[in-house]
């Protein structure tokens, strides 16, 4: 591997926890993260998914951060800290798009705004709409290492987390739930294992 680089991965659907965890047990940490007792068949045919390249390159990763949003929760927004062996997730509060903007700091909406995919977002009538824009949840990580800036790197590191984001079907039971605004039962459905 070349130098130190960084890749930033960016998408707009959520986490499925198990095959996040599956693949976050690829990097080099050993302090924040379950090693066993899982019997899940999703974590163990997700793993069977991973290569040797997937394995050596998330292996590379020094230090790794940024904002995730997990399936078992359509309010939560996370924040992902990993630093050499250490690994943790955990919830820095609600997603903006989750708080009537009368309650956003009047000086922050511009910059709150940004991280929107759409501007014009209402959580009530998106949540009737079938999730057409989902304000500011999403996942925007960045990942620092020796080699992280090929692009052989990143297009692994792009698959990788893609196939941690819910499948269609996922995403369209996730969706039935979110509507229901019934928290419990996204935490029952996508059930982490990813301490917090």
């Amino acid at each position: 591997p070349s130098g130190i680089g960084s890749f930033v991965y960016r998408a707009r659907r959520p986490f499925h926890p198990h095959r996040l965890l599956s693949t976050l047990q690829l990097m080099p940490v050993v302090r924040g993260l379950p090693t066993d007792g899982n019997d899940n068949d999703d974590i163990h045919t997700h793993e069977l998914e991973h290569d040797i390249t997937q394995r050596q390159v998330f292996g590379r990763i020094v230090r790794s951060k940024g904002f995730s949003w997990l399936a078992n929760s359509h309010i939560a927004a996370m924040y992902w800290s990993h630093a050499g062996s250490s690994f943790e997730m955990q919830c820095l509060g609600r997603w903006w798009a989750t708080l009537p903007r009368e309650q956003w700091p009047e000086e922050a909406v511009s910059d709150v705004l940004v991280d929107f995919d759409d501007v014009t977002h209402e959580e009530s009538s998106s949540l009737s709409n079938g999730l057409r824009s989902v304000g500011d949840r999403r996942q925007e990580l960045v990942l620092i290492g020796p080699g992280m800036g090929s692009v052989e790197s990143q297009n692994v590191m792009q698959e990788a987390l893609d196939r941690c984001l819910l499948r269609d079907d996922e995403f369209e039971r996730y969706k039935e739930i979110a509507k229901e605004e019934d928290e419990a039962a996204l935490q029952a459905t996508f059930a982490s294992s990813i301490p917090v």
